[in-house]
């Protein structure tokens, strides 16, 4: 999930006003409703940036057959389109397929297909795009070079189940 430094700290300095009127409330003595009020501001602050630190780095570990996601909390309620993409370079991998891709639209998620005996790449993926106007991405994206490749940007057809 992406949450800006200012929503942390909005969020962070409610939590800490209520901190501070609770313990107030409490009738603690000396400095102790403005420590908490302190505490939970800074934790505020600071938890959602740590988890963001892991979240990327778990990310740049991750295999590369695993699909590239963008997770925006708003993603879940936007349109999104599947687009399938052939003729991609062998040696390819999901992460530059995103950034070849999204400097121009967004992403949701990027998946290269692989063999499943060899598991080496097929050449071709699917992406999901939000958001985006699909003729408009087919026409800018469609035989353009990626790596030395023409790529073949068409709409997903339906999974056929048997």
């Amino acid at each position: 999930m992406k949450v800006s430094l200012m929503q942390c700290f909005l969020v962070s300095l409610v939590l800490a006003v209520l901190g501070f009127v609770i313990t107030q409330q409490v009738s603690f003595e000396g400095q102790a409703p403005t420590m908490v009020a302190l505490s939970l501001l800074i934790s505020g602050i600071v938890t959602p940036w740590i988890a963001s630190f892991i979240g990327t780095n778990k990310q740049s570990h991750s295999q590369t057959s695993a699909p590239t996601t963008n997770h925006s909390a708003d993603s879940s309620s936007d349109n999104v389109s599947t687009l399938y993409v052939g003729n991609l370079p062998y040696k390819a991998n999901e992460a530059a397929v995103k950034a070849y891709f999204e400097d121009h639209i967004r992403i949701q998620s990027v998946r290269l297909m692989k063999d499943k005996k060899t598991g080496k790449r097929k050449g071709y993926g699917f992406i999901e795009v939000i958001d985006g106007d699909v003729e408009a991405i087919i026409g800018q994206f469609n035989d353009s070079v990626f790596q030395d490749r023409t790529l073949k940007v068409r709409p997903a057809k339906d999974k056929v189940t048997d």
